[in-house]
């Protein structure tokens, strides 16, 4: 009589394929760019906004005021960002012990430990994605323009948390001891894979639902709200950026049906943790963009300053606000005519009306003598200093004191 022999491992005949290096390339490059969006928010609100207090307060939820006075929008974005650091500081030693390849080529020991990180960063992104919408509700809290869009805001909020609070559950329940998710040896039961999976798909569509309903929600909300057109579209196209995440989400759907069915648990997350990643992270980035209008304005208003028309015509203005004299004109044998304006120019004393009578006609006469072909032309400069008082009794058109 043989004994029976052990099921094969998951992966076996497959060929030992490694793919923890585009894990690692799209967690961190998604988690970067989220983490720059949230600083550049922060800075903002700190040196330009001078605001990280409560800004939203729910009125028709009266019991929710404690709350919300202390985790506002700012506060939640940074728990969501944290929870988004978190999961990339589980992602990393997920890879290391085995995340992106077959459980056949693991040594026991290293695929234990790699499904043991697996579920931990399950449980990081579960609480990762509500924290986004926790933050994008509290800042439409702040525009909305009637009693019926904070209700609903504040409904699906709600709905949000109550939901991942069942999740978190479920994941926590689903096995009599959880020991056995990484560990075969153990003895254990737990909820059948169609149960489970049924969980997945659920939890996936509502993520889709509410994605998109927090993506879509700015556009009849502000419609009708009395703003700059242009302030309008930015706001609303930069909140519908959140379509992303509606779009990484139906992507990371499509890979449930598939996870789990060969136990080879470590190989089909693979694509799962990107996207979740990609979820996560793409909400945290349109969260933070209308944050940072006052940090574009700057940079363009700086731009502008340094190469645009209007920094030129500002500086002409400004010049001319300040220097204002008589305006000369006359024309040369070309026909073409010569000008010479300056503005705002200060009352002197009795010597400038002095000096103004005495010289005006010669002044008009060198505007309008013709020079000749051969002639030399010099510039000369003028300054007076009005840093201080001065003294109308020793001004004169001959005064030695007048520096040229």
């Amino acid at each position: 009589m043989s004994a029976t022999a052990p099921p094969p491992l998951p992966g076996a005949g497959l060929p030992d394929d490694y793919r923890g290096s585009e894990i690692l390339g799209a967690v961190i490059a998604t988690t970067s760019v989220a983490l720059i969006t949230v600083l550049a928010r922060l800075w903002v609100r700190l040196t330009m906004v001078h605001k990280m207090g409560s800004d939203v307060s729910l009125t028709y939820l009266p019991s929710f005021d404690f709350i919300v006075e202390r985790i506002n929008q700012d506060w939640a974005m940074i728990i969501a960002m944290t929870l988004s650091l978190a999961g990339l500081g589980v992602v990393i030693p997920q890879v290391y012990y085995g995340a992106g390849r077959h459980i056949v080529y693991l040594a026991p020991d290293v695929a234990t430990m790699g499904l043991k990180i697996n579920f931990v960063s399950q449980a990081v992104y579960l609480w990762a994605i509500p924290a986004v919408k926790m933050s994008i509700g509290l800042f439409l809290l702040r525009i909305a323009p009637n009693k019926i869009y904070r209700r609903m805001l504040q409904g699906v909020m709600v709905f949000t948390m109550v939901y991942t609070m069942f999740c978190f559950l479920t994941l926590l329940l689903q096995c009599t001891n959880l020991a056995i998710l990484w560990d075969p040896t153990v003895q254990a039961t737990c909820w059948s894979k169609g149960t489970l999976q049924m969980l997945s798909h659920v939890n996936s569509i509502i993520n889709i639902v509410t994605d998109m309903f927090f993506a879509v929600l700015p556009a009849p909300m502000l419609w009708n709200v009395q703003i700059n057109m242009r302030t309008k579209a930015s706001l609303i196209c930069i909140m519908g950026l959140g379509v992303f995440a509606v779009a990484a989400a139906l992507i990371k759907s499509l890979f449930l049906s598939n996870y789990g069915k060969t136990g080879d648990f470590l190989w089909d997350s693979t694509d799962l943790t990107i996207w979740i990643s990609a979820e996560c992270n793409t909400g945290i980035i349109a969260a933070c963009l209308p944050c940072l209008k006052p940090l574009f304005k700057r940079i363009l208003d700086s731009t502008t300053q340094r190469y645009g028309k209007s920094s030129f015509g500002s500086s002409a203005n400004q010049t001319n606000q300040s220097y204002k004299m008589k305006s000369y004109s006359s024309k040369g044998k070309g026909g073409g005519s010569r000008h010479f304006q300056a503005q705002n120019q200060p009352k002197i004393g009795r010597g400038s009306r002095a000096m103004s009578k005495g010289n005006s006609n010669e002044d008009e006469l060198a505007l309008t003598k013709p020079a000749s072909p051969n002639a030399i032309t010099k510039v000369t400069t003028v300054t007076i200093d009005t840093s201080h008082p001065i003294d109308s009794s020793w001004w004169s058109p001959t005064s030695p004191r007048m520096r040229v």
